[in-house]
Formats: structure tokens, sequence, C-alpha cells
């Protein structure tokens, strides 16, 4: 019974420890890992483009200085074999060799002055900390004044501010209550213009209406018209070849009932008709007429006979006629009737027209004074928003003011009175800060500007160095000098590479033709090489990366199906685009420093070309700047390894990866970069 009691109690105290500890568990958070920083060091920032391009092979090189000057001597001939970095020809250094003496004197003064800096203070130095020693005095003095200024200040500020709060909430209820009444009176343009453009709306459907109408009517007169002026046409037809017929059967009735519809003229064709007949008659031979009677007798008979029938069909023609005449007459009065009508609803519609046109500029009217109504009240709308806003920013702004404002001067006032307390302590520091300044060199921002001065100079030495050294014109590869394009005393404008610079036109102009623009009388460049020691490659870059390529610049060439990596330099821009799928590329030259026999013609490389680059600056990766309102900021972490500070900083060369700092941090400074977790990071010099 003992045993089973105390199995119990431990169980019992065993499931107690687990809930508290449960409860513990489930009440901590887990800790936030560290920040991953990186060091501020010195080292190269490099900024590159890249494209693929493919080995090419070309028969010949043109050549130039680089810099321009007069021709002092030639040291290869036509024909010669030469080799890579072999001297060509040089140019007068006289020029180049005065710059490079004062660089180098701008140079050894910048290192003097470095060195002068590191020796120690200087008695100027010292007068300096007696001044300091001396402002610290001045400065307990006036810091027992500061402290009734201060508590001034923060009274005449406090109420200052508040009246500025007070007129914003002002502003902000007379924006409102505006805004407010615009839109009353916003609405009510809006109401009267559309009321009168559907009033002006209806007049002109009803006017449309009416010139529909007198328009169909006359049509519909314009048709009958030309109906009527058809069946006139047709019965005068019909009557001439009744006329014709009555002519032809030589009826009596035919001149005067033909004279009756077309004139006399019809009539005295017809009566010099009959006469001519008559006349032919009496012409016959008297002999022949008395020759037999009996013959005469039965010719009588028969025309009697004749004369009987013509006689009815002239009765019918002439009743034809005069039916005919009769429908002609009936259709002229209906003509009259129906050019009349015409004429009557011809004039209705061109009223109508002027109508309907005045209507459409009423309405055009309305519609444009509706649309500017309600321009007018997006207009008065954001307006009004606008001034709103502005009236809220502004009471913001005065709120926010009042208080940074009262807490700026209450600190102020707390300033002024630590200011008391430590302006002796001031004195005492400034003394003991010239005891350390007399014993050592500058402080380190002195020396580090001096430093980056001496190594500007540098770099102005080493570009006159350069100068100097492009006074002589080498072979960038080995080949045969195939054309000599200049002379011993001429003048050579430069612009060339002094490490194969092309003209792009060489390859396409005779050997003896005039390059364009040169002052001298060499093609394509001072000296033409051939057979070339190596191999050239073109890439193909976006609009934007070619404008940042120059020739000369440096470039590497990767060829992945070799594992082989090799140096380059651009030596071409093609001035002509080209446009594959829309999108505008231009072939950019490269020549490789070396020749490899793995290197084939047609091999893809992957081109990078160095359009910047910084030596021995600030730099931090490009993934620790933080861009905020058009600034660039950083998190820098505290001495503490804790505490994080948002530092404003100006930035320079942004490269592929990092980011040149100009201002803003110093060598050692931690920065955090974007993402959470790791080890920190130390930038590589």
């Amino acid at each position: 019974m003992i045993r089973t009691r105390l199995m119990q109690g431990v169980l019992g105290f065993t499931a107690l420890t687990l809930l508290v500890g449960s409860f513990k568990v489930m009440g901590s958070k887990p800790q936030p890992p560290p920040p991953t920083t990186v060091t501020v060091s010195r080292g190269v920032v490099l900024a590159s483009v890249n494209a693929t391009g493919n080995v090419t092979v070309e028969d010949q090189l043109a050549l130039d200085f680089p810099v321009g000057g007069k021709v002092t001597d030639i040291f290869v001939n036509e024909g010669q074999r030469v080799v890579s970095g072999q001297p060509l020809a040089t140019i007068d250094t006289a020029p180049a060799k005065a710059k490079l003496a004062q660089a180098q004197a701008d140079y050894d003064a910048a290192q003097a002055n470095v060195r002068k800096l590191l020796e120690g203070s200087t008695p100027q130095e010292q007068q300096q900390n007696n001044v300091n020693i001396d402002a610290a005095r001045a400065a307990l003095t006036k810091a027992s004044d500061q402290v009734g200024r201060a508590q001034d200040l923060l009274k005449t500020g406090s109420a200052t501010r508040l009246a500025a709060l007070n007129d914003a909430k002002t502003s902000l209820a007379n924006a409102q209550a505006t805004a407010a009444q615009h839109v009353k009176d916003l609405q009510l343009d809006i109401d009267q213009v559309a009321q009168r453009l559907g009033e002006h709306t209806a007049q002109l459907n009803v006017h449309q209406a009416k010139y529909d109408f007198d328009s169909q009517q006359a049509d519909s007169a314009r048709a009958a018209e030309s109906d009527t002026l058809h069946r006139i046409d047709a019965e005068r037809a019909t009557l001439a070849a009744i006329e014709q017929r009555q002519r032809d059967k030589n009826c009596n009735t035919v001149g005067t009932q033909s004279g009756n519809q077309n004139g006399n003229g019809n009539t005295t064709a017809s009566t010099a008709s009959t006469q001519a007949k008559a006349a032919n008659t009496l012409t016959l031979p008297v002999v022949a007429a008395k020759a037999t009677s009996t013959t005469t007798t039965t010719a009588k008979s028969n025309n009697n006979n004749n004369n009987n029938k013509n006689k009815n069909e002239c009765d019918n023609l002439a009743a034809q006629h005069a039916q005919v005449e009769n429908d002609m007459a009936h259709d002229n009065d209906v003509l009259s009737v129906v050019r009349s009508d015409r004429t009557r609803y011809e004039g209705y519609v061109r009223d109508d027209n002027e109508t309907l046109i005045s209507d459409h500029q009423t309405v055009d009217q309305d519609q444009r004074d509706l649309d500017d109504a309600k321009n007018a009240q997006k207009a008065g709308l954001l307006s009004d928003q606008q001034n709103i806003q502005s009236a809220q920013t502004q009471l913001t702004s005065a709120a926010n003011d009042q208080r940074k404002g009262d807490l700026s001067d209450q600190q102020a006032v707390d300033t002024a009175r630590n200011d008391v307390n430590t302006a002796e302590t001031q004195v005492g520091q400034q003394v003991a800060a010239k005891g350390v300044q007399e014993e050592r060199p500058k402080n380190q921002s002195e020396v580090a500007a001096a430093q980056s001065d001496a190594a500007n100079k540098q770099a102005a030495l080493t570009d006159a160095q350069r100068q100097l050294d492009d006074t002589t014109l080498v072979a960038p590869t080995d080949g045969v000098v195939a054309v000599i394009g200049g002379r011993i005393g001429e003048d050579v404008p430069g612009g060339g590479s002094n490490r194969g610079g092309f003209d792009a036109s060489a390859l396409s102009r005779p050997p003896n033709a005039q390059a364009s623009g040169s002052v001298s009388s060499r093609a394509g460049g001072f000296v033409t090489l051939t057979n070339l020691g190596t191999n050239e490659v073109k890439a193909r870059f976006s609009e934007a990366d070619t404008a940042k390529i120059q020739p000369g610049q440096a470039a590497k060439v990767e060829f992945e199906s070799i594992g082989q990596q090799l140096t380059a330099r651009v030596i071409r821009l093609d001035s002509i685009e080209t446009v594959v799928a829309n999108v505008v590329t231009y072939t950019v030259t490269l020549l490789l420093d070396k020749k490899l026999e793995e290197i084939k013609p047609g091999m893809t490389g992957n081109v990078d070309v160095v359009i910047a680059q910084k030596q021995d600056v600030l730099r931090l990766p490009v993934t620790a700047i933080n861009p905020r309102n058009g600034r660039a900021t950083v998190q820098v972490l505290g001495k503490d390894g804790k505490t994080l500070e948002t530092r404003q900083v100006t930035t320079g060369l942004k490269g592929d990866d990092d980011v040149e700092i100009t201002s803003g941090l110093d060598v050692g400074d931690k920065v955090v970069v974007a993402g959470a977790g790791g080890a920190n990071k130390q930038a590589q010099g």
C-alpha cells in the first residue's frame, strides 16, 4: 500500500512538472536570427555589359595614333613581318613629356603633403588647440545665458505653434465647406444644360421628321414629273409615226394635223409633195393616153377603189392622231401640276434643311456646354479635393511641428542646463586633447583626404604616362605591314587605338583610297597590317549597352566549349543597327589579345566589356543600399551589435556587384544587407 501511494505521488509530481514546463515553453518567444552584415572596406568597383559573340577572321587591321602630333620616325617598311608589341612609328613626344613632368610634380607635392600630415602637429595646430580651450571657457559663460533664452523660446514658440495649428484647422473646415457648395453649384449647371439639351434634341427630332416627309414628297413629285415627261416623249414619237404614215398615204389632213402640232413646216412639205405628184402626172405622153380607151377606163375604176380604201385608212390615222393629241394635252396639264408640287416641296426641303442645320448647331453647342460643365465638375472636384488634401497636410504638418517644436525647445532647455554642468568638463577635455593632439599626427579624416588626393594625382600621372606611351604606335598582334599611310613630318589627327583601333570603312575602300575626314594621304590607318596573328570576336549588344561602349575598352571573352577565357579590347562599333524581332542591336568588334589554335572561326564566346571601374574606393554590395524618396540609405549596426542606425549615404559608380560610397560611411562600419540570418561577411579588397 505504501509503495502504491509512493508511485502515485511520483507520477503526480512528474505530470505537474511537465505541465509547468510546457507553459513556460509556450510562453517563450523564439529569438530572431542576427542580421546579415557586410563590413565597409576599400576595393575595386567594376561595371560591365555582356553579350554573346562569335569568332571571326579579318584580312587586315588599320592602326592610328591615339593622340595627334607630328610624325618623327617610322621603324618599319611595307612588306615587313612584325610581332605583337613591336614599335611601328612615333610622333613628337615633347607635349606628352611636358604633361608627364607636370603630373609628376603634382603627384610629388601630394605625396609630400601626406608625409607632412603624418609627421605630427604643427605650430598652427598647437595654436588651434589654444583657441579651442578659449572657446570652451567662453562656452561656459554662454551656456548660463542660453538657459534663459531657451526657456523664453519655448514659451513663445509654443504659443506660435498652437496658433498655427488652429489656423490649419480653420483652413480645413473652410476647404470642406467650399467643396460641398461647389458640388451643388456644378451639379446644378449640369442639370440645366442637360435639360436644355433634351428640349433642343426633341425639337431637332420634330424638324427632322418634317424634313424627311417633305423630302419624300419632293422625291415623289420628281418621280411623277419624270414619268410624265417620258409619256409626253412617247406621245410625241407616236404623233410623228402617225404623221409619217399619213404622208405615206397622201392623206389631205396630214398637213393640217401635223401643222396644228408641229407648225407650218410640215404643211409646206405636204403641199410640195402633192404638187410634185401632179406635175408628174401632167408630163405623161399624150400619145400613150390616147392609145387605148379601154385601158384608161379600167385604170379609172381601180383608182377609185384605191382612193376609197386610202380614205378609210386616212380617217383612222386622223382619229388616232386626235386621240394622241388629247392624251398629250392631258399629260401637259399633269406635268404642270407635278412641277408645281415639286417646286413647292423642294422649297419646303430647303427651309427644313436650314432649320435642321440651326437645330444641329444648337444641339452641338448644348452638348459642348454639357461636356464643359462635366469637365468643370471634374476639375472642380479635383481642385477641391486637392485643396482639402493640402489643408489636411497643413494640419498634420502643424500638429507635427507643434509636437516636434515643443520637444525640440524643451530639449534645448535641457541641453542648455546640461551645458552649464559640462562646460567645466569641456575645458578640461580641451586641455587634455591639446596634449594628445601634439603627440600624434593629424586626424585620420585629413590624412585620408590627403591620401585620396595623392591617389588622384597618381591616376593623372598614370594617364600622362599612357599618353606618352601612346606617342609610339605598336603592333597589337603579329602580322605583315601592308600599307604605310603616312610619312615623317606629317601631322596626324590621332583618335585611333594604340592597341588595334579599327577604321570601320577601311575594309571596304581600295588600298590607296583617302579616308573620310583624314588630313593625311593614308587609307584606313597610318599603318595597315595583314596576315594577322589573332582573331576577332563580334558580339551584338543592345542599344542601351552600346551607348556605354568605346573603342579601347578592356574586355574578357570566355569560350565555354574549350574551357578558355581570354582578354580582349574593343576595336570597332558598327554605326548601322541590326533589327531582329523589333529589337535594335549594334555589332561590336573585339580583338583577342592572343591567338589559340583551339579557337576556331564561328566559335561562341561570352563577352564582358568593362565600361567603368574605380580603384581603392569605399564600396558596399548593391543589396545593402536602400533607396528611399530618391535618397540612398543604409542600416548601420551599432557597436553593441544590436542597435541599428539609418544613415544616408552618397553613392558614386554603381558596379555589377558593388556600389561606390563617396560619403556617409567609414572603413570598418558594419552595414546590414538584404535578407536576414547567416553569418557576418567581410567585403573583400
